[in-house]
């Protein structure tokens, strides 16, 4: 009999390295879905110009939520495959992810939830669209995972060499994404409830580790990070009505928080792992409903699902081993499949795709040339990375623009997209009362929005392209 649990158990961890290998090819088979996101062209840019030794002219580490780690990744990886390079190895990271979430939940549960939690994490659509994207998000989400595996392999092993790959992993996390600080809440909450008596020196020594590797960090680059704290407190103009954001929280948390919520009740020998874990899969939620900002929430619950979904596992597998409820288990599958399949197909498709004028403006725009933008990201990232413009402040948008200080008729380019943020009336009347701008491009892309109804409908996207043809 014991023989058999044993091969029960290996094919049970097979199954799950065949599901993260699977969902690993897919992923990469699909990277080309969509035109770059506002965030990638960001990356990208910036990276290049970090490559090229202009990360501290720009300035961009005092505005950005992470260091220049993602962005010099993302130009390495575009430069060796374009915008599809670049999302590779996010995928690679994702992927990463995926594999310290599944060996975590084996050490905590064993291997037959280590499968259905792999199961159930393939089939998340936040998941599967965010490994995709070439932003911060999937090397942080890394970082939290092997941390969150490394305090698992200190609970069973017990040797403090596995504390000091969970603090470097969290400030890998940390360097890639500020704002996942907040999983530190649940790092420790799991190492309380794992370690026990241990605990105390086990955090002390974490967090000893990891302000010592910060501070190596914040000292030389203290004057431009000193100039974040603004920056990363949620923007009033980004808040979002209570029905928007609720909506939101959930289309994308509801039906894994139920579900977690069933591993938590059969969790009844562990019962304050589970609480640890189900409270971290409602910590992006709350803060999201807390400051009124939906923005990346489809992104940041993610970083909850690692912690999550094991309990989910549990109780599939609970239901499954007690054989009487296998109807139950396939519906639920069943379910998380049409979900997740829906939630992946909109998440790919909540920006336009600029692709098609954007190859318009890389074919006729000469070095000098200045332009106005107002959904500038995507279009900078093909300008800079062609050569067709000198620097990535040749374009402007919308909120550079007073900087600038230039007249709008001064301007050789102007472009737009009918996708946030939109040129205020004034700006468009300005342009009329130029006389020199003639239209020369358009096209139209389309967006998935989410309504109020809990439902992403398409909603259309024109963007116009005119030139001022005294500047030609």
């Amino acid at each position: 009999m014991g023989k058999l649990n044993a091969l029960i158990a290996r094919r049970y961890m097979m199954a799950a390295w065949l599901i993260v290998g699977l969902w690993f090819i897919f992923c990469i088979a699909t990277l080309d879905y969509n035109g770059p996101f506002f965030d990638e062209g960001i990356y990208i840019t910036a990276g290049q110009r970090g490559l090229q030794g202009y990360a501290a002219s720009d300035n961009y580490l005092s505005w950005f939520a992470g260091s220049m780690l993602w962005p010099t990744f993302a130009a390495l990886g575009y430069n060796a495959g374009g915008l599809i390079g670049a999302r590779a190895v996010a995928t690679i990271f994702a992927t990463i992810a995926f594999i310290a979430t599944v060996l975590a939940t084996y050490n905590l549960f064993g291997q037959a939830v280590a499968f259905w939690t792999a199961l159930t994490l393939a089939l998340s659509g936040p998941f599967l669209a965010l490994a995709r994207l070439a932003v911060y998000d999937p090397p942080a989400l890394a970082g939290i995972a092997v941390s969150f595996w490394a305090i698992t392999m200190l609970h069973k092993g017990d040797h403090r060499a596995w504390l000091l790959l969970a603090a470097l992993a969290y400030v890998f996390a940390l360097f890639s994404k500020y704002p996942t600080g907040l999983m530190l809440l649940s790092l420790i909450g799991l190492t309380l409830t794992l370690r026990r008596g241990k605990a105390v020196m086990d955090i002390a020594l974490f967090g000893f580790t990891a302000v010592a590797v910060l501070l190596i960090f914040y000292i030389p680059l203290r004057a431009p990070l000193s100039q974040l704290g603004t920056r990363l407190a949620p923007q009033e103009i980004l808040r979002q009505p209570s029905l928007v954001l609720t909506s939101s929280v959930l289309y994308f948390g509801g039906l894994p928080f139920v579900l977690a919520f069933l591993g938590w009740l059969m969790a009844k020998e562990r019962r304050l792992l589970a609480t640890v874990l189900l409270l971290s899969l409602a910590l992006w939620p709350v803060y999201h409903l807390w400051q009124a900002f939906v923005v990346g929430f489809s992104k940041h619950v993610v970083f909850g699902f690692l912690f999550g979904y094991p309990l989910i596992g549990l109780g599939l597998s609970t239901l499954w081993q007690r054989g009487r409820h296998l109807g139950a288990v396939i519906a639920i599958c069943s379910a998380l499949t049409m979900v997740g399949a829906i939630q992946w197909q909109q998440l790919d498709h909540i920006w336009p795709d600029v692709r098609t004028a954007a190859a318009y403006l890389t074919a006729h725009v000469q070095p000098g040339d200045k332009l106005l933008i107002n959904d500038s990201w995507p279009y900078t990232m093909y300008l800079y990375m062609t050569g067709r413009i000198r620097q990535p402040q040749d374009v402007i948008d919308i909120y550079s623009r007073e900087e600038a200080g230039m007249e709008l008729c001064d301007y050789h380019w102007f472009v737009e997209s009918e996708y946030t943020p939109q040129w205020p009336p004034d700006v468009l009347r300005e342009l009329q009362q130029c006389g020199t701008f003639r239209k020369v491009f358009s096209t139209l892309s389309t967006v998935s929005v989410l309504n109020f109804s809990f439902d992403y409908v398409t909603a259309p996207v024109g963007i116009a392209i005119w030139r001022n043809h005294l500047r030609e």
